[in-house]
Parts: structure tokens; sequence; C-alpha cells
């Protein structure tokens, strides 16, 4: 979905924004505070149904007012949001309400690439494994489905595991085969993707870190060797005595290694927003060769990347077919960067919550 106009009420301190004429590429540039951040955030918003900044509705959602809305139309589609202070929301695809969020994650597939997080690297599995499930969504058809029953299997059995002391594996055994069913489903299918990741990956590892070999390496989060089933039986007071689930999918994970050791241990933070970029680009490949383009934010691009990364990255998204929302305090550089890779782009000045077109 290529934005063409852009909707926005009472998301921070923005003022009403309506913009029109949106381009492939749209740079929002004003001073810290200014609000360039929160249309990012209200775009994020409107694709997956929070925010990249905070989990509490009321700290995004204006002061003394219900709701926030966001709204997005293309040439084919129009969808919007309404999102309450109690976390509710209302979605609507082209005047329809629709049931679920993930209906309009495929209408808007959306990356949010931050140059100054190494999260992905630094912070545990969690935000790896959502990495890649993101992908799964967009280019395995099947994976939602099986997710959906994987995860309702195991928020039951670890409900069971804390509301009885001595739970009997007899007593999980329904829950058990619906885990082990549908976790090694989303095993084989992870298995599959991350294969054809890795290849996308290396091409975008090599001009990004052309000095440095990486590999990706997935983790099941269970002993494969013998299977889900066999670790729920095997581990099962382990299980009752902790109250959770400790093996399968859930606990999935990416690492990434180097000759020298692991890449959170041995990069540099430079080489580590790097890695990050080099991650979500060759996602966004991968959705490009399924014929799916994806809007990308790219917040605060000149804080922390060179010149020369600083056009690499746009260059590459630009060949990728992205729509992508730039926030900056130095557009003059990116505009050198669009104009000489002749990109066509809008300028929008924010200046106290106020988004206005710019001149050239």
């Amino acid at each position: 979905m290529h934005i063409t106009r852009l909707n926005i009420q009472r998301v921070r301190n923005l003022k009403a924004v309506a913009l029109h004429e949106l381009q492939p590429f749209n740079v929002f540039y004003g001073q810290n505070g200014s609000g360039k951040t929160s249309v990012l955030e209200a775009i994020h918003l409107l694709a997956t149904g929070r925010s990249f900044r905070t989990h509490i509705p009321k700290n995004y959602i204006q002061h003394d007012t219900a709701d926030a809305v966001v709204f997005a139309q293309s040439a084919s589609e129009k969808i919007g949001m309404q999102k309450l202070q109690s976390g509710e929301q209302l979605i609507k695809v082209n005047g329809d309400s629709i049931a679920t969020q993930g209906q309009l994650a495929r209408i808007l597939p959306l990356q949010l690439i931050d140059p100054q997080s190494t999260d992905i690297i630094d912070h545990g599995a969690k935000p790896r494994r959502q990495l890649l499930d993101w992908l799964m969504f967009h280019v395995e058809p099947e994976f939602y489905h099986a997710w959906q029953y994987y995860s309702r299997a195991l928020k039951q059995r670890n409900s069971l595991l804390k509301s009885q002391r001595n739970i009997s594996l007899s007593e999980l055994e329904p829950w058990n085969k619906m885990l082990s069913d549908y976790g090694e489903i989303l095993h084989s299918q992870r298995m599959e993707i991350v294969e054809q990741w890795k290849q996308y990956l290396q091409q975008d590892l090599a001009q990004l870190l052309p000095d440095l070999d990486i590999q990706m390496e997935y983790s099941a989060g269970f002993h494969v060797e013998h299977g889900l089933a066999s670790d729920l039986i095997q581990y099962h007071q382990k299980d009752v005595d902790r109250r959770y689930t400790e093996y399968g999918p859930h606990r999935a994970d990416l690492r990434f290694k180097t000759p020298l050791g692991d890449a959170d241990t041995v990069l540099s933070r430079g080489q580590k927003k790097l890695l990050i970029m080099a991650l979500k680009l060759s996602q966004i490949a991968m959705l490009h060769a399924c014929n799916k383009e994806t809007v990308v934010l790219l917040d605060d691009v000149t804080a922390e990347l060179d010149l020369t990364a600083q056009q690499r990255l746009i260059e590459r998204l630009s060949q990728l077919g992205s729509q992508v929302f730039i926030t900056t305090l130095d557009q003059q550089s990116v505009k050198k960067h669009l104009h000489d890779l002749s990109i066509c782009y809008r300028l929008f000045h924010v200046e106290q919550g106020q988004v206005q077109v710019a001149g050239p």
C-alpha cells in the first residue's frame, strides 16, 4: 500500500494533521520535541495497533481526550483506526469494520528502522523472535493460523500449571498434543523461511558490513532431535515446579555468529546498528520478491549514521520499492541524498505540533 493521504488526530502534541500527495520518500524535519517522531508513531499505530515508544495508550493519546484517530488512503484502499484510552480500538478498511489487527497488517506491511537502537542484538530473544515472526506473517500464508492455535494451547497449558500445583501428565495431555502438533508446524515453517532469509541477508551484509563474516543461526526453542512432544513429557516435572512451559517455539531465537564469537559481544555499537539495518533491509527484499511493498519508518536517520551509510540506506530502500517516512534534524543532507539519487520526495516542516509542506 502506497499511502497518498494521511490524517492524524489527537496523537501526542500534534495538531490535526492532513497530508496529501505523499511521495515515495517523505521527509519530516524540525527541532527536537517538535512532533516529527509522533508522525511516524501514528503510522506505526495504524499498521500494528501499538506505538513503538510506549505500551500505554494514554501516553500517546492527547491529554483530556478520549481517543486518537489515524487514517490513510492509497489509490485502492482506505484504512483507519480509532484507539481509545482503554486500549480498545476500532479498525475500518474501505468503510467496513474488521475484527483483527492482522487483517490491517497484511494491507500495510511496515518496518521501523531506528538507527539508534541495538535492542534486537543486545536484549534477549524476544525482539529477535518478533523480527522473525513479522517476516513469517507476511511471507508464509499458513503461519498466522498455526501461531494462533499454538498460542492458545500455550496459554491454556500455562494457566493449568499455575492453578494446579501438582498437575499430572495425563491432565496436560490434550494441551501437550495440541502444543506439540502446532509447535512442530511452526518450527518447520520457520526453518524454511530462515533458510531463504539467509540468502537475502548475506547480500545486504555484503553492502553494509563487507569486512565482517556474520552468520545467522536459528534455535528452535526445544530439542529438535527428540521432538517437542518428547520434551513436554521429559520435562513435565520441571514445568510443574516452575509453573510455566519451558520448551517450544515460544522460546525460539536467532543468533548471530562471527569467527571471533557472538555478535552481541564482538561487534561495536556502530556495527550492531548496521547489522540491524541489514536484517530489516533483507526482510523488505524478501517481501519485494513476493510483490509486497513495505512502508518504512526511518527515525532520526542522520543522527548516528555517516553520510555514506545514509546514502546507501536510502538508495537500497528506493531499489526495493519502499515508501519511506524519514525524520531528521539535518534536512539538507537528506535532500542532497535524494537529489543525487533522483528520488521523488516531499518535504515537511514540523514545529510545535504543526506539520506544514516545506519548499524545495
